[in-house]
């Protein structure tokens, strides 16, 4: 079954609802009403049939969701831990949907080095194994396939100058210090995935929630449904809230900017650059530069492991998606995407198809996050309102196309309600 979600939403509108309270204050938020959740499609569907259905869901994000719907499935197959090999293919492919996600930002800023990073990704997806708009390289339990030397040899070739490229897209967005009107006032928490020696890790194995920059919690990803929540259980805008400090107080965000909240990146150039962002405005455009930079970082460490891995004898099976058989119960999935965490959870009945699905994307997550930023913008000058309201959206960056619409062209509707 495919999903086109063209068919149900316009993605270059987008529509601010802004109401009063008895003060006359206004409060906005940006409608969620029309991205649907297609979780409740899923039951009844066998676990690789309901992976395919949610890889195409998304044409921004596809292998985030792939990943995720993957990594959900993984502890149901019996066939973990996974190889070294698989799981640096499987990171391989996920740090190149990030460079190329936000690569399209860049164009604007900086041509050639957007054009550049763009180019590198496409190496990444196809040496990863995935040449095509949607993924195709990860199965449960490992891998489809082997990535081929000379493609390996081919990526590594063009890294370095990708690097000094990103390096300089941080630089240029440090120094201009771009930062919506309140980007740096959020009151929730920041969320995103760590590795097992806590550093910030997209593809990272455990969750850290932090406040103003210090850990508060973290917890692997089985517990991901104790510890989060949602307030509006199955709705598009579902308010998700950290559990243990209910709805009013445990609202949090994803993404870029949680990104770098949550302690120190691993490697040395992205790391220098984080600690300028986090003394300067934390704008989510520098947020996106240094996460691009940290990525481009360790894939030339990846890559090098991976070519010794293929070439050598204990590169493990590859697995055929067909051959797998799933044991019931419950497994969830998490990624750091571009836009943030994305969490995909499956409920295996005994005869193998799902029972409960429950997929929260990070636009969801972000709504709350979006709302202050739109109300703060909703209280300036009304000759301010319009590029205020962009900029937020901008920052907050729902999985819709106008998030990188050119300026005075997000197609946005205003309803005073």
């Amino acid at each position: 079954m495919k999903i086109n979600l063209d068919e149900i939403i316009d993605p270059m509108e987008g529509r601010i609802v802004v109401t009063h309270d008895s003060s006359g204050h206004p409060h906005a938020r940006f409608d969620l009403q029309g991205l649907p959740r297609v979780d409740g499609m899923l039951v009844g569907k066998t676990a690789l049939e309901a992976l395919k259905m949610t890889e195409h869901l998304c044409g921004i994000c596809p292998v985030a969701h792939h990943l995720a719907g993957t990594r959900a499935l993984d502890a149901l197959s019996g066939l973990t831990p996974l190889t070294s090999a698989a799981q640096l293919i499987r990171r391989l492919l996920h740090y190149g949907s990030i460079v190329e996600a936000h690569s399209l930002r860049f164009l604007m800023q900086d041509r050639d080095a957007g054009v550049a990073l763009k180019r590198i990704s496409k190496k990444m997806l196809v040496a990863a194994g995935s040449p095509g708009h949607f993924p195709a390289t990860a199965v449960p339990g490992g891998v489809s396939m082997w990535p081929a030397t000379p493609t390996l040899c081919d990526l590594s070739a063009d890294l370095a100058t990708t690097r000094d490229a990103a390096a300089a897209l941080c630089d240029a967005a440090l120094a201009s210090s771009p930062e919506a009107a309140g980007a740096g006032d959020f009151t929730g928490a920041d969320v995103a995935l760590i590795d097992d020696n806590g550093a910030p890790d997209v593809f990272g194995t455990r969750v850290r929630v932090a406040r103003n920059t210090s850990a508060v919690d973290e917890f692997e990803f089985s517990q991901w449904n104790d510890r989060i929540t949602e307030e509006i259980p199955g709705s598009p805008a579902p308010r998700p809230y950290l559990r243990v400090e209910g709805p009013e107080n445990g609202r949090y965000r994803v993404g870029p900017v949680a990104q770098l909240s949550v302690g120190t990146l691993s490697t040395p150039r992205a790391a220098t650059a984080q600690a300028r962002w986090l003394a300067g405005g934390r704008g989510a455009a520098g947020a996106r530069a240094i996460i691009t930079l940290h990525v481009l970082e360790r894939t030339e460490a990846l890559t090098q492991q991976l070519t010794q891995l293929v070439e050598g004898a204990d590169r493990g099976e590859l697995v055929d998606p067909a051959t797998v058989r799933f044991t019931a119960g419950s497994g969830t999935g998490l990624v750091d995407g571009p836009r943030g965490i994305l969490a995909h959870t499956y409920a295996l009945g005994a005869d193998g198809t799902i029972a409960q699905a429950r997929i929260l994307t990070p636009t969801a997550q972000n709504e709350p996050w979006l709302a202050q930023l739109l109300t703060q913008a909703s209280a300036l000058d009304q000759a301010q309102q319009a590029d205020a309201w962009e900029q937020s959206i901008r920052e907050a960056d729902p999985c819709l196309p106008i998030s990188s619409a050119p300026a005075g062209q997000m197609g946005l509707k205003v309803e005073n309600v």
